[in-house]
Formats: structure tokens, sequence, C-alpha cells
């Protein structure tokens, strides 16, 4: 999958040809060739002529809409999928309670496992961490999870989880100054939780690409709750990815030098700011714990505008490393199996397979 980003703010995609060209003040900053485009991720102010608007509508080319700290703002719809029946058997399937607590318990279970992964990466890496109380404890969250009888005690457990999981990962950073005492989201007051931010929403457009690609309603799951304009399923099927491919990288960049303190800056909060920090977020995870929360508006860390493409750059090195996919033991890169996870979904709701397995760590 090809995906492009645009970051220069004040810039207005031109059709030309069969190419769309970036331009600002006259100038040609980036041309994008039609052909090779899957995915197109707009920053800011970003404008769009009337034949670069059509052509990604014809085209079906995915274009996701983000403020200028990355936030998510929404996505160019093209026409709905066609694939009714799936929807059908979808509401049909998944308004079933005991049908959505088995696959919201095998996405929890999965998530957790793959936490419990992490966390044993680093132990071994390090013993000194001494996180064999954590691992522990995971795993048998993650079995209880799969046993939980409702969804209040399974969104419970996978709380409990988090708090464990994240105690741990704040151990895992190497570098002086680099630091991570919990969760903090809205807006992410230091680099560790900014880079965290922004990781979940890239994930997010992979996940929510594949889940309208296959024909899935993104607003109807089972382990988020569903709300007016919150993509439940596309949420819910997040959950496995967020250790292997965020949190992971997060540690890395981190860790390897790649960015440092001087890529973040803190941004003294204007109205807009407080007006974004305060407002609700389709993203936002309610049983991901912000325990920082206050009236207060809180000044927002940010990464620079170099910080910012260093960090794309290996975004996409992280999502286009290929693994053996654990159904069909296929070599595919992260998108792919996102893709071939929400079929397997689909598949399952079809009632084609049995139960739903989510991604293993391995």
């Amino acid at each position: 999958m090809s995906v492009a980003y645009i970051l220069e703010p004040n810039t207005s995609l031109h059709r030309e040809g069969d190419r769309l060209v970036a331009k600002k003040d006259g100038r040609s900053l980036q041309a994008l060739h039609l052909f090779k485009l899957d995915q197109l991720v707009l920053f800011g102010s970003v404008f769009l002529t009337p034949a670069a608007l059509s052509t990604l509508l014809d085209r079906n080319i995915d274009t996701v809409f983000m403020t200028a700290s990355g936030r998510y703002r929404g996505r160019l719809q093209p026409p709905f999928s066609k694939n009714i029946s799936l929807r059908r058997d979808q509401f049909g399937r998944l308004g079933d309670e005991r049908f959505g607590l088995e696959i919201a318990r095998s996405i929890v279970s999965g998530k957790l496992a793959n936490a419990r992964t992490m966390l044993l990466r680093l132990n071994r890496s390090r013993q000194e961490l001494d996180l064999d109380n954590a691992v522990l404890s995971l795993k048998q969250l993650s079995g209880r999870a799969s046993e939980a009888e409702d969804m209040d005690i399974l969104r419970g457990l996978e709380g409990r989880a988090a708090v464990l999981y994240f105690e741990g990962f704040s151990k895992g950073f190497l570098v002086e100054g680099v630091t991570f005492r919990r969760r903090v989201r809205r807006p992410p007051t230091d680099p560790v939780n900014a880079l965290l931010s922004l990781g979940y929403t890239f994930l997010f457009n992979a996940v929510m690409a594949s889940v309208s690609a296959v024909g899935f309603d993104p607003y109807l799951g089972c382990l988020h709750c569903v709300e007016y304009g919150r993509p439940s399923l596309a949420l819910d099927l997040m959950e496995e990815w967020r250790p292997v491919l965020v949190d992971s990288l997060v540690l890395s960049v981190f860790n390897l030098g790649i960015l440092t303190l001087d890529d973040f800056v803190t941004v003294q909060a204007s109205e807009q700011d407080v007006e974004e920090a305060e407002g609700a977020d389709p993203l936002e995870d309610p049983m991901e714990d912000d325990a920082d929360r206050t009236s207060k508006p809180r000044l927002p860390v940010r990464l620079t505008d170099s910080g910012f493409r260093k960090f794309i750059t290996q975004w996409e090195r992280k999502i286009n490393e290929r693994i053996r996919f654990h159904l069909t033991g296929r070599q595919l890169d992260y998108r792919g199996c996102i893709e071939e996870q929400v079929r397997h979904l689909a598949r399952v709701v079809r009632g084609e397979e049995d139960r739903y397995r989510p991604m293993p760590w391995k």
C-alpha cells in the first residue's frame, strides 16, 4: 500500500495529467503518481482543487484529514462499500450480546498477550527491570479475559491490565531525560505520550482503511461502546496491534536515538489548543485511563516539523515490514496482515469460521 503525507501548511493539491502536484506560493513541492497512490494523509491547512478532489473520489483514494498536530479530523468518503450482505450480517451478529462478547474476549485476550510479549522482550534484554510479576499478571489477566462473563467485567480486566502494562513499559526507555509516567492524551504533555498518540492515530488510519475496504460499517463494534461519532469497530480491531506496531516503535525511536528531546516543543495553549483538548475525540479509548485529566488546560507537547517527518519515515518503515501471517503462513507486510485480520473477522461474522483469532506477536 502506497501512502503519501502532505505536511507543509498552506499547500494546494492540483491535478496535472496522471499526477497530483502539491504547490505553495507558485512552487511545486511534491508530485504524486496517481497509479501508485492508495492513501493520502493531509495535515493542517491543505487545499484541494476541484479537479484534485474529483480525482481522489473517482480513484477511490483514501484521503485522511488531520490537524497540524496530528489529531484525526475525518476522511474523504468515496461511495460506500456495496457489500450490503456483510453489513447486514454484522448488524445481526454483533447485535447478539453473546456473539459480541465472544469477539470482544478474543480481542482483549490477544491485546494482553501481545502486551505481555512486549514486557517479556524488555525483561529478557535487561533483567534489572524486574518485570516478572507484571508478565505473570498479564498472562493471568489474559486468561481471565478469555472467560469473562460480561462486557463490564471484560473491560475492567482490560483496564487493570493497562495499568500494569504501562508501568512496565515505562521502564523500557534508556535515554536520559526520556521518561514516561502514565498515559496522558488530551493533550499529550510529554514526548512519549505525544508519539503514542500520533502512532495510534496512524494505526487507526490503517485499520479504518481496511475496515472500509472489506465492507464493514466501522461504527458498529463490540468491545468499545457504540456512541454517536465513535468508529467502534475500527477501535476494536486496533487493540491487538497497539503493542506490536506503536508501542514498540516509540521505544525504538528513542532508544536508538532516531528522535531526541530536541525534536519536541511545548506549545503555548491558544484558544484552538484548548478547544482541541476539550472537544470530543472519535479515537479516544475510554478504557485507556488518563490519570492527569484536570479542568485546567494543559500545555501540549508536539513534534517539530523535522521530528514529524522523521517519525513518519519510521512509521512507514515499521508498517511495511514483512512477517508471517498466522492464519495462512504467507509473508505479508503489517498493512496486509491488518487487512487479512479484518477479512478473517468478516468470515467469522458470516459464519464461515468458528471464532476470531487475534494476531500473535512472536
